[in-house]
């Protein structure tokens, strides 16, 4: 793989930014902002850094989370959901929608949040359940508990789509 230095500052900078979000709001249960900078780095950069950034930024948050680390199913199940975020980022990258204020990127961003949290939630989910069951009593539970990220983060993503849309005419110009 070839590693420029523009790739690595991209990568350490939302790394460090998803990190930095997510203890920011570490006192508001399952509402993190740090899924929309994954996003948006994934959405600006392309796949290889939206996922890269989503992974190490979510080892990092995991590690040296304040309330301590999780197991390591669960660590491996969040990095792989964040890294999911980076990607599902990447689908918009140099697309219309981010070239341009619309109505319908509104719509589509909001969507994108609600598949982000349900691909960071679903396996993170899956993997307690299986280590913590009954599996089925506790993967409905967990669920039902994310569904608080999954409607943060359609509002977060839809509430961004105007700052992804300026960033990315801005990284254009540079």
């Amino acid at each position: 793989m070839n590693v420029d230095g523009r790739f690595a500052a991209r990568v350490a900078l939302f790394s460090a930014l998803a990190y930095v979000l997510a203890l920011a709001s570490v006192y508001i249960p399952n509402v993190s902002l740090s899924f929309v900078a994954v996003f948006i780095c994934g959405a600006l950069y392309g796949f290889k850094t939206g996922v890269t950034a989503g992974g190490l930024g979510m080892f990092l948050w995991t590690v040296f989370n304040p309330y301590g680390m999780a197991a390591v199913p669960i660590t491996i199940a969040q990095i792989i959901g964040m890294m999911a975020v980076g990607a599902l980022g990447a689908i918009v990258a140099g697309t219309a929608i981010i070239k341009n204020l619309s109505p319908r990127g509104f719509a589509v961003f909001g969507l994108l949040g609600l598949a982000a949290g349900l691909a960071y939630q679903i396996p993170v989910s899956g993997v307690s359940a299986s280590l913590f069951g009954p599996f089925w009593a506790s993967l409905s539970a967990g669920l039902m508990f994310s569904l608080v990220t999954v409607i943060s983060n359609l509002i977060i993503f839809a509430a961004c789509y105007p700052l992804v849309v300026k960033l990315a005419a801005r990284e254009k110009r540079s």
